[in-house]
């Protein structure tokens, strides 16, 4: 079985931070986010994995490598267009022979992968999407199943057959949003138009739907975040640091130094740093004399903190640089965010 991440996106949300940073390599806690979706895969047995590529790529692509550090072993697609999560998948169709698993880089989900397949399996479905509840679903578009499990309604849209009789279905589903995982048979992929831009959830899945395929649901309570805005970002690395995301594949952080302060051996702080908990502090970062660094604050591989500087409610990327106060703030080499409740 394959596994396909999706990252080639632009990463809007986040810019400019994007602009010259991909999503899929902003950290959370010690690994990228792009690391959760490999892991995951890993964790259960899915190790041929294809990642496409279009903004930024070539970073991505010397970043991740053959995929190793992670237990996979990376193909790459890379899209000179962007092509949508439809596109993207219909671009390899000719790879993807069997049931595959997709796999979006900029969420974190810990859900028993295995389990799902025995379902799509067992089901016979062209596609099973892992749902579950969120206080924001309507906001990011519901899926509705009925007792069954089946797939009835995808964004307010319902098959011809179902329309005719709405009033009874609508009485039996229940809505949910979509993960961002799924499990598909290549067939969904005969649905998709090839050579251009499409989204597989507004294109491939309402046109199977249209003829009566059976699209399947899975709900799980499991850990979920999407990282695609600088608050929910910024969420998730506080997720990491209290024990909140309890992601199995994902592995141990740096050692701790005192409770929840961790630090990486190669990191370099210096003796009159002050470090306050939970602050994370990731390969290579160097720490002046005098820097107060913490709480709620994450120092990624290669970052500094300057003399004096003070560090707090933020996010250091990888290699940049604080070198004036940083609070409540996501810093990259060429730009910084403030972190801000979503609207």
């Amino acid at each position: 079985m394959k596994g396909f991440v999706l990252a080639a996106g632009f990463g809007t949300r986040l810019a400019p931070l994007t602009q010259t940073v991909p999503k899929p390599l902003f950290p959370v806690g010690h690994l990228p986010l792009i690391g959760y979706a490999l892991r995951l895969l890993a964790h259960h047995g899915i190790t041929d994995v294809i990642v496409n590529l279009h903004h930024l790529g070539k970073q991505l692509r010397e970043a991740v490598g053959d995929g190793s550090a992670y237990g996979v072993s990376v193909t790459y697609s890379e899209e000179p267009e962007i092509l949508g999560t439809g596109g993207g998948l219909k671009k390899m169709h000719h790879a993807l022979d069997d049931t595959f698993v997709v796999v979006n880089s900029d969420t974190i989900l810990d859900v028993d992968l295995h389990a799902v397949i025995a379902t799509h399996r067992r089901r016979r479905a062209l596609a099973t999407m892992i749902l579950r509840r969120d206080p924001d679903q309507g906001s990011y578009g519901q899926i509705e199943i009925d007792g069954d499990g089946r797939v009835r309604r995808i964004l307010g849209h319902m098959s011809p057959t179902d329309e005719k009789n709405a009033k009874e279905i609508e009485a039996v589903i229940t809505p949910y949003m979509f993960t961002g995982v799924h499990v598909l048979e290549p067939g969904l992929l005969e649905y998709l138009p090839e050579g251009v831009e499409t989204c597989v959830m507004r294109y491939g899945y309402m046109k199977a739907m249209n003829n009566d395929e059976l699209i399947q649901g899975v709900v799980t309570n499991d850990y979920w975040v999407d990282a695609g805005t600088p608050k929910r970002y910024f969420d998730a690395n506080l997720d990491v640091m209290s024990g909140r995301a309890r992601v199995r594949y994902a592995g141990g952080l740096p050692p701790e130094r005192e409770s929840r302060v961790w630090v990486s051996p190669s990191a370099d702080v210096a003796s009159s740093a002050k470090l306050q908990a939970p602050t994370i502090v990731c390969d290579g970062v160097r720490i002046a004399e005098g820097a107060h660094v913490g709480p709620n604050t994450v120092l990624a591989s290669g970052a500094s903190v300057g003399r004096d500087v003070i560090v707090e409610n933020s996010i250091i990327l990888d290699g940049a640089r604080a070198d004036a106060q940083a609070v409540g703030v996501i810093v990259g080499k060429k730009a910084r965010v403030e972190i801000v409740k979503d609207a």
